[in-house]
């Protein structure tokens, strides 16, 4: 099934849950094995007649843990009988909705509240049952999005996203998010893919980086995409991925992707159809390895990525673009990643606490980061009444690199020369010189029916925009409304 919470995850999300091998008999086993005598029926007669005898209630069967799947947001709300008939004939499609209202209720630039939303359409083709072509799959996503960006207009921060969906529309009802091959080797052992895609698909990415509102981690660390190599959601590039499975836990990640500049004429143009290499500057190779944990008897499951990814294109340095030297540099990154389990709440794959961290660092020559830091939890199940509500906690902070900010002191002691309507206007788009800044999020989802969630979020912005005193920290408040069709 394509129709995950987040589609635009879905493949890794499916791949992570596949590596876990969680039963629900499983792990009843494990809590009920310490008890069998007692809890079984497995007395002998004459235990039997000595509980009757001295009128004890004897102990009840155990019953099976059960969760009703009708309130699961992850189920589809009216697709799954025509899913289910297609699988036989390798054909599945999934339809989502993402909308996010957020508003600025103290600081930040001004009050005031956007909505934003995505509509996405997936279709997966498997080969192998329509044609036999085993091993064989084809993949599309085509999105419409639409609404305003209240990071922009009212938070004061153009850097950090306070709606994790709100992307530009380009005046455009489609937009083609991807569409690419996947060719499976070896009983999958090698992964083949290739097509028009971005890295932020296979590399730096993991399974609940959605599962917040903020655009910190959904689909990776803000800091990912910050210069054109590393194209992320919603952009397409030429691309191909090859992905080596030592183990059902150890697997290594290598890619090449086209780096092309942002905008009307690179990443796939308005309507994601320019496929044209004429605006191409050179290659983004990322590598990562990547590991899927399974601690203990109530299988604590995880993952861990270690990777890296190196531009071929010549960028203007920061100090060139105000002292016109001409100095030019290639652009690398690196990061690492985990989320691990801490506790089992109840035997859904999932259903657990959650500790998640990431790190990158970006080249403080040419990046408008220099280190970025996501630290943050996630419960999920841990209301047995409401098993697939969640709560969230994620903070981040980032540093702005040296140089940038050297060369916007220099652009802002030169006076009005680099002012617009009496505000400066910087590189990095700044509007005065940048240091650092934390963003802290606090969400509930709640499961209001199969297929649907609503996630009232509590945003806070210190040193909005990483200015130290332009703006009042920002309290945003906001609601995200997910329905999986």
């Amino acid at each position: 099934m394509v129709t995950k919470y987040c589609l635009r995850t879905v493949y890794i999300y499916s791949a992570f849950l596949l590596s876990c091998h969680f039963t629900t008999s499983a792990f009843a086993k494990t809590d009920f094995a310490t008890n069998k005598d007692n809890i079984t029926g497995a007395q002998t007669s004459k235990d039997k007649e000595s509980i009757i005898k001295n009128n004890v209630t004897p102990p009840a069967e155990p019953v099976p843990y059960h969760i009703d799947t009708a309130f699961d947001p992850d189920e589809e709300l009216f697709f799954t009988g025509a899913n289910k008939y297609l699988e036989q004939y390798g054909v599945q499609f999934g339809l989502s909705y993402i909308g996010e209202t957020v508003g600025v209720v103290r600081g930040g630039k001004k009050k005031g509240a956007d909505y934003a939303h995505e509509v996405e359409f997936a279709l997966d083709m498997d080969w192998d049952k329509l044609i036999g072509w085993k091993g064989f799959s084809t993949h599309l996503i085509l999105m419409n999005l639409a609404g305003r960006n209240a990071s922009t207009d009212y938070v004061g921060d153009p850097f950090m996203q306070a709606q994790e969906i709100y992307g530009s529309s380009n005046d455009r009802f489609l937009r083609l998010y991807n569409l690419y091959a996947e060719q499976a080797l070896w009983n999958n052992k090698i992964n083949l893919k290739v097509g028009r895609f971005n890295p932020g698909d296979d590399f730096a990415v993991g399974p609940f980086a959605c599962e917040y509102v903020t655009a910190s981690t959904c689909n990776q660390m803000t800091s990912m995409g910050s210069q054109q190599g590393y194209s992320a959601w919603p952009n397409n590039v030429w691309s191909g991925r090859i992905i080596y499975n030592f183990s059902e836990q150890f697997s290594f990640a290598v890619g090449a992707y086209e780096s092309t500049p942002f905008g009307e004429t690179g990443q796939g143009g308005p309507a994601g159809l320019s496929w044209g290499t004429k605006h191409a500057t050179g290659a983004f190779i990322p590598v990562e390895f990547s590991y899927i944990s399974n601690f203990g008897k109530k299988q604590l499951n995880g993952y861990y990525h270690i990777g890296a990814g190196y531009d071929t294109t010549k960028y203007d340095t920061w100090s060139s673009q105000v002292s016109e030297t001409g100095k030019r540099d290639n652009a690398s990154q690196y990061w690492i990643m985990f989320g691990q389990m801490i506790y089992r709440n109840d035997p859904m794959d999932n259903h657990g606490l959650y500790v998640l961290a990431n790190w990158n660092h970006q080249s403080p020559s040419t990046s408008s980061f220099k280190d970025f830091y996501n630290i943050g939890l996630l419960d999920r199940g841990f209301w047995h009444a409401r098993p697939y509500d969640q709560i969230g906690f994620m903070m981040t902070y980032y540093t702005i690199p040296r140089s940038l900010r050297r060369a916007q002191r220099y652009q802002m002691s030169q006076g009005t020369t680099f002012m617009e309507n009496g505000t400066f206007s910087l590189l990095n788009n700044a509007e005065a010189a940048q240091t650092n800044a934390m963003v802290f999020e606090v969400n509930y989802g709640a499961a209001v029916y199969r297929g649907i969630k609503v996630m009232p979020v509590f945003e806070y912005f210190h040193k909005v925009g990483a200015y130290k005193n332009l703006y009042n920290d920002a309290v945003v408040l906001g609601v995200h409304v997910n329905v999986v069709f």
